[in-house]
């Protein structure tokens, strides 16, 4: 009897500890998955002086949990879809929310592409001035440039500052940044929502 009451007494604790070890595993598991990086962003888009030029914004992102650790010039998105933004030649300025960024193991995204194109109507050549808040956060990379093989690391911290040229009477241009997460999905730290704004002014002046 002793011994039947001893078997039972393990079978018993054993099973306690089983469960504990599932409940501590779920609740591991619970928090990778809750752990997101939030990124709510804006772009707009001015001209100053004389300046004809029409703007189209495009967005597209990448499936995947992998860090970006390189930027990912080989293979650019196969849909950029329509444009979430048009400025025409006449407008002055306009202000568009764009998709809001998630990083996380629940939306499975591991960067973000945002592509701008620019075509001067007028008869003066324009440039566009390209900026961009920084994003203090190592676990995320951002990449830019005017075209998506030449994407390069601006740094996580580091304000975009470019400019584009566009030659008078239908010069074309185009400019692309890239915000990805620079560590797997799965290792991410929570980050409270922060800004990624972009702007662009267009005008006459080089620089």
């Amino acid at each position: 009897m002793e011994k039947s009451s001893s078997i039972r007494r393990k079978i018993i604790i054993t099973a306690i500890s089983a469960l504990i070890c599932i409940l501590v595993i779920g609740v591991s598991v619970f928090a990778a998955l809750t752990q997101t990086v939030n990124i709510n962003n804006n772009i707009t888009i001015k001209t100053d002086g004389q300046t004809e030029v029409i703007v189209n914004v495009f967005e597209a992102s990448n499936t995947g949990l992998t860090a970006v650790n390189t930027a990912p010039t080989s293979e650019q998105p196969s849909d950029w879809g329509s444009a979430v933004l048009t400025k025409d030649e006449t407008t002055a300025s306009v202000t568009q929310e764009l998709t809001a960024m998630d990083f996380s193991l629940s939306v499975r995204i591991n960067y973000y592409a945002y592509k701008i194109t620019f075509e001067n109507t007028g008869s003066t050549t324009a440039y566009a001035h390209i900026s961009a808040s920084a994003v203090n956060n190592a676990q995320l990379k951002i990449y830019a440039g005017e075209s998506w093989t030449s994407l390069t690391d601006v740094g996580n911290n580091t304000a975009i500052n470019s400019n584009v040229t566009l030659a008078a009477t239908n010069g074309e241009g185009e400019f692309y940044i890239v915000v990805a997460s620079a560590v797997a999905l799965e290792t991410l730290n929570d980050m409270a929502q922060t800004p990624f704004n972009v702007t662009i002014t267009i005008d006459q002046t080089a620089s």
